[in-house]
């Protein structure tokens, strides 16, 4: 079973770009499931018609933490274009505790308990698990899905804006980190663009200084934001759209890769000189 993990800062658009990977995975007959690993636990709602589902935290909450008395379709939710689709998206939403209250990283951690001793893998016949996973956050319980060793396969989603590519950075260093003690790698990086002048070459030459390559570019679109408005991916509403195409692309790049790497560490102060060098280069 693969599993990969698709990070990024919050408000970036990784639960819009990792929906859109799951469901275009499960459209070519993989069995899927979503994991949303953000407090917000919103990251499933383009695969489930724009409901949002109950996060696993709460869930077990209201059980006093009795995992006996809590099964797979209390946690687990299909999404309803399972009824066309090739493959199944399962998905799930780990949640988090009330703003000013606990560790935004328990829900993660309470997560990836609930579904390994519900045996949701063995249960779903599952061909890859996709972890969504909110990455501006240096908690611990945000690093789970890496630290475990549960995904080794981690793409980073970012622009080329200066507050988007200091949480990449320190993702890199995250996965420095546990590349000898779980064999972690990077996939790649993920430029959801904002519409900067020269976004995408700027990007090439991050993603260069990482040590890594660009495996798709999501352009800035208004299909997209009418999409997420219907709560829908691209694929329901504008599946014709070159927009769409650019998704298709992404999906292709990832079943296929096999560039995974170690990425090289960059410090604050290395980014922000290396930003201003060569946003200057490349006239963005």
């Amino acid at each position: 079973m693969r599993q990969i993990a698709i990070y990024g800062k919050g408000g970036i658009g990784k639960s819009m770009v990792s929906s859109h990977i799951t469901y275009a995975l499960a459209d070519r007959g993989l069995r899927v499931m979503h994991v949303g690993c953000d407090p917000k636990h919103d990251s499933t709602r383009l695969l489930l018609d724009g409901k949002m589902t109950p996060a696993i935290l709460d869930i077990l909450k209201k059980k006093d933490f009795r995992l006996r008395d809590i099964t797979l379709d209390d946690v687990v939710f299909q999404s309803p274009s399972n009824a066309h689709l090739a493959g199944k998206i399962y998905c799930a939403e780990s949640g988090g505790p009330e703003p000013g209250s606990g560790c935004a990283g328990k829900g993660v951690t309470e997560a990836m308990k609930t579904l390994a001793a519900l045996k949701a893998p063995e249960t779903y016949d599952l061909d890859l698990v996709l972890y969504d996973v909110l990455g501006d956050v240096v908690c611990g319980g945000f690093t789970m899905p890496l630290k475990r060793g549960l995904a080794k396969e981690i793409y980073v989603v970012t622009s080329g804006e200066l507050q988007s590519l200091f949480p990449a950075c320190n993702l890199a260093r995250a996965v420095i980190r546990y590349a000898d003690r779980v064999g972690a790698r990077l996939g790649g990086v993920i430029g959801n663009l904002r519409n900067m002048k020269n976004e995408r070459e700027l990007l090439l030459r991050f993603a260069d200084r990482l040590g890594t390559h660009i495996v798709g570019f999501i352009p800035y679109s208004e299909k997209i934001k009418e999409a997420s408005g219907k709560g829908q991916t691209l694929f329901q509403h504008a599946p014709d759209s070159p927009d769409c195409d650019a998704f298709r692309e992404l999906v292709d790049n990832i079943y296929n890769n096999d560039e995974l790497s170690v990425p090289e560490a960059i410090t604050f102060d290395e980014l922000h000189h290396w930003w201003q060098d060569n946003k200057q280069a490349v006239g963005a």
